[in-house]
């Protein structure tokens, strides 16, 4: 039976909780927020079952080159509404229009992330955007294999650890109808502190939280936003990277699940068929010259290219060169980020203050960090934010 002694080495991707014959395994969440499996030793039949698919124990992927493109959407609603370029959108389409079904993440009505499926273009409308939060898979794994059994075309997405549990939840076997995209993360954070922040917005707010995009385009695709919608439409909150209480703790690598900071899927070449992530420089690398959002995307297989040549009709798109792409914008693809030497000590402070005195504590709150998060909004609206940040990019590469 499955048991985690070292919780760098699960990745939660429920897959062992899936496979399992006899439902005895169940994912508890721990003080971190992380859920881990939990087997209950007297309906466990040892199987091993849990053990085998466990895609961490699995040998890692090599660094083959793949195909790789740039991609924009043309419709301009697709365009604005997505985090980057809007290839999700287009292959959510592509698989509806064949009576296909679609697997993404989505909020519930209590704000828990979780894997869902539509059989509706409308539907997969609530995959878009970026969580900055592992979702719970729960039992989508399952409903995707009766789908696949079924003949229906599925569309899966998520981030690779969850494509991985997925293939070896199912064994490995080579479904025609199954599509996979994963998506390049930096590190999952804690569902916890997901919740408190959002319980501190809403007390600020006095208003329920009701939807929440980690990085929108709010101010624009380079003004990286976070957005808290509430049931009070009069209450807004966005707020960018130097500003947001959630974005600042995750990019100082103190949040994530432990097993992020040794990441088993960083890698060049990935099982699934599709690898997506943003494309911050489009026009210093490719044939798009609009900075209003743009995807890397990676192809891994020969199911892959057939669909990809049947969506470029949806996209203005151009290949690329991997070198600079490595370089610009997809760091994260190989590289994981080191933990943060305070980490234990804030999941300590996050369970026993208050999120305001945690934030006070741990990130810098003077006047002047302040300042700088006021004025870039303010430089956006007048106008001249893209010279801010071609200043900035042109002062870091000297």
């Amino acid at each position: 039976m499955i048991t985690i002694t070292d919780k760098s080495q699960c990745c939660g991707c429920w897959a062992c909780e899936n496979i399992c014959p006899k439902k005895c395994i169940t994912m508890k969440e721990d003080n971190e927020g992380f859920r881990y499996p939990e087997v209950d030793i007297a309906s466990c039949i040892d199987c091993g079952l849990c053990e085998i698919v466990c895609p961490i124990k699995q040998p890692q992927q090599d660094d083959k080159v793949p195909k790789n493109y740039v991609v924009q959407q043309k419709d301009s609603h697709i365009l604005r509404t997505s985090t980057s370029g809007g290839f999700f959108t287009a292959i959510s389409k592509y698989a509806i229009l064949q009576n296909g079904v679609v697997f993404g993440a989505a909020f519930d009505k209590n704000m828990e992330l979780q894997h869902q499926y539509s059989e509706t273009l409308e539907g997969c409308a609530k995959f878009r955007g970026s969580k900055y939060v592992q979702s719970l898979i729960g039992d989508t794994y399952k409903k995707a294999k009766e789908f696949l059994q079924k003949g229906r075309f599925v569309v899966f997405s998520g981030t690779p650890c969850q494509i991985a549990g997925l293939y070896e939840f199912l064994r490995k076997k080579d479904y025609p109808n199954l599509v996979t995209v994963d998506l390049v993360c930096r590190g999952t954070p804690s569902p916890l502190l997901l919740r408190k922040y959002f319980a501190h917005h809403a007390s600020i707010a006095k208003s329920t939280v009701i939807d929440y995009c980690s990085r929108d385009k709010y101010y624009g695709y380079k003004f990286s936003t976070a957005s808290i919608q509430f049931t009070n439409k009069n209450k807004k909150y966005h707020k960018g990277m130097e500003a947001d209480m959630m974005l600042r703790l995750y990019f100082k690598n103190i949040c994530s699940r432990p097993s992020c900071y040794n990441c088993h899927f960083k890698t060049l070449h990935r099982i699934s068929d599709f690898t997506i992530f943003d494309c911050w420089d489009a026009p210093s690398i490719s044939n798009i010259f609009s900075n209003k959002g743009a995807t890397n995307v990676f192809i891994h297989t020969e199911k892959g290219e057939n669909i990809f040549e049947s969506l470029k009709k949806d996209f203005i798109w151009s290949k690329s060169d991997i070198e600079p792409i490595i370089k610009r914008d997809g760091v994260m693809i190989k590289n994981v980020v080191p933990i943060n030497p305070n980490r234990k000590q804030f999941f300590y402070d996050l369970n026993n203050l208050p999120l305001s005195e945690v934030e006070r504590k741990y990130l810098d709150c003077t006047l002047m960090r302040k300042c700088i998060a006021y004025i870039k909004p303010f430089l956006y609206r007048i106008g001249i934010f893209s010279l801010y940040m071609k200043f900035k990019r042109k002062n870091a590469e000297n």
